[in-house]
């Protein structure tokens, strides 16, 4: 038994990329922010994400609501990241990643979903080849206050002024 040619065509239209990410990282400054995606170059909604190799690795949804610290390793051409990783532009930076359906990206409709992480840290750095960024959750970290307690006598005796 053959297959009939009109599988055949629709089989070499699937496509297993569905979804696209689109990524943003402001530098701490947030004035100079570099566009990119894994591939080719392209331009959604009027403005132009550069195709560089990136993967980001450990992004995961649980139901308890545990926050996973995803890494993103990007391609470092020419040492682009070295100045703003040796400046430490990097740590606190923000990573946006816009996940957009291919027909969405091709018709550019403006529909898709939203992460942002902060950059904690710069686990590696390769120069000129790689650089790896640890990222956390905008509301994960050091940022909450304790209150404040004095411990003095006489509720604590053994505390001597």
């Amino acid at each position: 038994m053959t297959t009939p040619p009109s599988h055949i065509d629709e089989a070499y239209k699937l496509d297993a990329g569905a979804l696209v990410d689109l990524f943003e990282l402001r530098l701490r400054d947030q004035t100079t922010i570099v566009r990119f995606k894994n591939n080719d170059t392209v331009t959604w909604q009027g403005v132009e994400w550069e195709g560089a190799a990136c993967r980001l690795t450990g992004d995961k949804r649980s139901a308890n609501e545990e926050e996973s610290r995803p890494r993103l390793v990007l391609v470092n051409p020419a040492g682009v990241f070295n100045k703003p990783a040796r400046e430490g532009k990097l740590e606190r930076a923000t990573v946006v990643r816009k996940r957009v359906l291919r027909s969405n990206l091709d018709a550019d409709v403006n529909l898709f979903e939203q992460r942002m992480w902060y950059v904690a840290r710069v686990p590696e750095w390769i120069t000129n080849q790689t650089i790896t960024l640890e990222l956390r959750s905008m509301i994960d970290g050091p940022n909450f206050q304790l209150p404040v307690r004095m411990y003095t006598p006489p509720e604590f005796p053994t505390v001597t002024l």
